[in-house]
């Protein structure tokens, strides 16, 4: 399995934000075997990051690898949605 490698760009403690992090993290720990990286970074905190990013909406993912890039903009909180954008196959089966 290749290393997937994500940024994603929230905004503080925002109720999206939170829910943003949360699902990734819920997504990549069942489905992801330990091969990624993620870099959360907060526009609050890093202006600059977000702005070389070319970051317009928050929650921002990039997928940076495997290639190509994609970019998945708002609503992060729909695992679905997450899943179908990122092209992973779920593994974990919920009741």
């Amino acid at each position: 399995m290749s290393m997937h490698i994500f940024q994603l760009f929230i905004n503080g403690h925002s109720l999206n934000s939170v829910e943003a992090v949360d699902t990734l993290l819920k997504i990549c720990r069942e489905n992801l075997n330990g091969n990624y990286q993620l870099e959360i970074i907060d526009i609050q905190k890093d202006p600059d990051k977000a702005e070389e990013a070319g970051i317009i909406a928050i929650p921002t993912l990039i997928r940076m690898e495997p290639t190509p890039v994609n970019r998945i903009i708002g609503a992060l909180n729909v695992r679905s949605r997450v899943l179908a954008g990122l092209g992973i196959s779920s593994m974990h089966v919920t009741v």
